[in-house]
Order: C-alpha cells, then structure tokens, then sequence
C-alpha cells in the first residue's frame, strides 16, 4: 500500500511539473516592444 500512495506522489510532481513547462514554452512572457506605439512628440 505504501508502494502506491509513493507512487502516486511521484506521478502527481511530475504532472505539476510538465504542465509547469507546457505552460511556460506555450507562453513566454512577451518583451516590450523597443519604440513606443504612439510618439507624438516630435509634433
């Protein structure tokens, strides 16, 4: 009995940790862009 709940822990850390790279690679935080959208002030 002890075997499966070892067992199951490990399956669980490991299913955090894959969904916690899918999630990472499928969303890379997102760089700010080098210029501004909108320069109005050269007007």
């Amino acid at each position: 009995m002890l075997r499966v709940i070892a067992a199951l822990a490990v399956g669980a850390v490991l299913a955090v940790g894959a969904s916690v790279a899918v999630v990472n690679v499928a969303a890379p935080t997102p760089e700010p862009p080098n210029q501004p959208l909108y320069n109005y002030g050269g007007r």
